[in-house]
C-alpha cells in the first residue's frame, strides 16, 4: 500500500465578545486590618506607622475588625494605625444614586484636610458600601474604617436611639435620610389660611389682604369696619390693621390734621409759607398764581411756592397767651 499524507484542516469561527463591567458590589477587595478602625492609635514601640502604598484604583469594601465603612468626620492624626488618616468628607450615598464622587482627605498637623484626593463611592443592596481608592500620592496615609452609624453623619436635628435622624417641628428629613430641610406649609392647602400664606423659617403665618384683618383663629379674615364703610372716610388709601384702620396718601401728599384728607405738603414757617406741589400731580396743566404778588419756581420734579406772612393775601391770627 502506498503511502499517503492525510490532512486535516480545521476552521474555527466566532465572534469577538466585549468585556462585561462587574457590580463593584460583588468585585471587590475586603479590607479588614484591625488596625485601620478609627479607635486604632499608633504606638510606634509596636512598630512604624503604617501606609497605604498598594491601594491602586480598586474598588474596596471595609469588613471585620476594620469597620464596615469610611468615616465621614475629621480623624486626629496618629488613628488608624498611621501618622496621616483618610476620611470621608462628606455623606455617603442612597441605593439609588450609583456610583458618587466624593472627597477623602487626610488630617495631619491640625489640619483636617491637609492632603485630599477624589474617591469614588457606591451603596450596595446588603447594606454595604463600597469604594474605589486612589493610590496617596505620599506614605503614612491610611483609609480608615469604622462602624457606620448614620449619626456620625451630617444629622441636621437629633439623632434618637434607633440611629435614624428626626427632624423639629416645621422641617422634614431629606431623602438622604440625614438632612432636614424647611418645611413650606404654604403648599399643602395654603397653609390653611383663607388669604395669604407666608412661609417662614420652621414656621408660618396667615395674613390678609388690604382693609381685612385675621381673626382670633388666626387663619380667617375678615373686613374691617373702618374700610369697608365709604372707605373709611379716607380721601385716597385706607389700610387695615389689628387695631383698626388708616388712612394713607400716594408719594407726593401728606395726611391732613383730619387723618383722613390729603393734601399737599404745607410748611409754615415764622415769617412765610412753603407749599410744595409735586409736578406728577399736576400732570400736563399748567399753573397761574392769581396774585401777582406771589411767585413759584418749577423744576423738574416740584412746583415750589414761597411768600411771606403778610403779601399774598395771607392772614394771620396771632393770639398771646
Amino acid at each position: 500500500m502506498p503511502p499517503f499524507l492525510l490532512l486535516t484542516c480545521l476552521f474555527i469561527t466566532g465572534t469577538s465578545v466585549s468585556p462585561v463591567a462587574l457590580d463593584p458590589c460583588s468585585a471587590y477587595i475586603s479590607l479588614n486590618e484591625p488596625w485601620r478602625n478609627t479607635d486604632h492609635q499608633l504606638d510606634e514601640s509596636q512598630g512604624p506607622p503604617l501606609c497605604d502604598n498598594h491601594v491602586d484604583g480598586e474598588w474596596y469594601r471595609f469588613t471585620g475588625m476594620a469597620g464596615d465603612a469610611m468615616p465621614t468626620f475629621c480623624i486626629p492624626e496618629n488613628h488608624c494605625g498611621t501618622h496621616a488618616p483618610v476620611w470621608l468628607n462628606g455623606s455617603h450615598p442612597l441605593e439609588g444614586d450609583g456610583i458618587v464622587q466624593r472627597q477623602a482627605c487626610a488630617s495631619f498637623n491640625g489640619n483636617c484636610c491637609l492632603w485630599n484626593t477624589t474617591v469614588e463611592v457606591k451603596a450596595c443592596p446588603g447594606g454595604y458600601y463600597v469604594y474605589r481608592l486612589t493610590k496617596p500620592s505620599v506614605c503614612f496615609h491610611v483609609y480608615c474604617g469604622h462602624f457606620y452609624d448614620i449619626c456620625d453623619e451630617d444629622c441636621h436635628g437629633s439623632c434618637s436611639d434607633t440611629s435614624e435622624c428626626t427632624c423639629a417641628p416645621g422641617t422634614v428629613l431629606g431623602p438622604d435620610r440625614q438632612t432636614c430641610f424647611d418645611e413650606n406649609e404654604c403648599e399643602q392647602n395654603n397653609g390653611g389660611c383663607s388669604e395669604i400664606c407666608v412661609n417662614l423659617k420652621n414656621s408660618y403665618r396667615c395674613e390678609c389682604g388690604v382693609g381685612r384683618v385675621l381673626r382670633s383663629d388666626g387663619k380667617t379674615c375678615e373686613d374691617i369696619e373702618g374700610c369697608h364703610n365709604n372707605n373709611g372716610g379716607c380721601s385716597h388709601s385706607c389700610l387695615g390693621s389689628e387695631k383698626g384702620y388708616q388712612c394713607e396718601c400716594p408719594r407726593g401728599l401728606v395726611l391732613s390734621e383730619d387723618n383722613h384728607t390729603c393734601q399737599v405738603p404745607v410748611l409754615c414757617k415764622s415769617n412765610a409759607i412753603e407749599v410744595s406741589i409735586p409736578r406728577e400731580l399736576v400732570g400736563g396743566l399748567e399753573l397761574f398764581l392769581t396774585n401777582t404778588s406771589c411767585r413759584g419756581v418749577s423744576n423738574g420734579t416740584h412746583v415750589n411756592i414761597l411768600f411771606s406772612l403778610k403779601t399774598c393775601g395771607t392772614v394771620v391770627d396771632l393770639r398771646f397767651r
